[in-house]
């Protein structure tokens, strides 16, 4: 698994349109918000807020795009070449997903050292372990998302679908307008979200005085399962097709 991971991962980053949205997009908006805006939001510094908003929208769009690497390779007839390889069809769905969080490290370090070196975010050394490892793990729910995508999209589509689904996550999700700025129905459809939980667990360390909150915790952790649940069923169902 492993080598076929290591092959994964070098086929991913060869691929412009990937790197573009995941890493240079964050970036660039990062760049033009924080430069528009100064202050506070509910008593966190507004480049720490937009920093790791920016930072969730590059990890999720690259844990995401997995599905469309699961969607071609089901097009070529992927799982049935499987069953001539030692690599099981369950280490490949494994593979898919752990290659999703790797993906997502890239969009985090390049946001958080540009909030470091160019946006001046200072932050205790506690509150930035607890903004990586949030940040990071809010990557899984949208690895389970991006293996749903690629077991129900049709390769020739599955680039449009991933793309429109995280855009619309990213408004109605809180990451380019803060949730508190939304009308009131944009609020509560926010609140639906899985992009809303997330970033409300990243964006935690940067207020002060505030402590994890076991409600968002169990938010994220059931959109995971939900989202995981889903993915497997469809993997099965394809499978057994094969």
């Amino acid at each position: 698994m492993i080598t076929y991971l290591r092959a994964d991962a070098r086929r991913v980053l060869r691929n412009r349109r990937i790197l573009i949205f995941s890493i240079v997009m964050p970036v660039v908006l990062f760049l033009i918000y924080g430069n528009l805006s100064r202050g506070t939001i509910d008593g966190a510094d507004t480049s720490a807020y937009l920093m790791v908003s920016m930072g969730v929208f590059g990890a999720m769009s690259a844990a995401i795009s997995t599905g469309g690497l699961i969607a071609v390779e089901r097009g070529l007839g992927w799982n049935r070449t499987l069953r001539l390889t030692p690599l099981t069809p369950d280490r490949y769905v494994l593979s898919k997903l752990v290659l999703a969080m790797l993906l997502a490290i890239p969009p985090l370090a390049a946001v958080y050292l540009l909030g470091v070196t160019v946006e001046h975010v200072h932050l205790s050394a506690r509150a930035w372990a607890l903004l990586a490892v949030f940040s990071w793990l809010g990557a899984l729910p949208f690895a389970a998302l991006g293996l749903v995508i690629g077991y129900l999209a049709k390769p020739d589509s599955v680039q449009q679908v991933s793309g429109l689904l995280y855009m619309l996550l990213s408004i109605f999700g809180g990451l380019w307008v803060p949730v508190e700025s939304m009308p009131h129905l944009m609020r509560v459809i926010s609140e639906w979200t899985p992009v809303y939980w997330v970033s409300q667990l990243a964006r935690s360390p940067i207020f002060p005085g505030q402590t994890v909150d076991w409600h968002v915790l169990a938010a994220v952790a059931g959109w995971t399962a939900l989202l995981g649940l889903v993915g497997f069923r469809r993997f099965r169902a394809d499978t057994a097709r094969a």
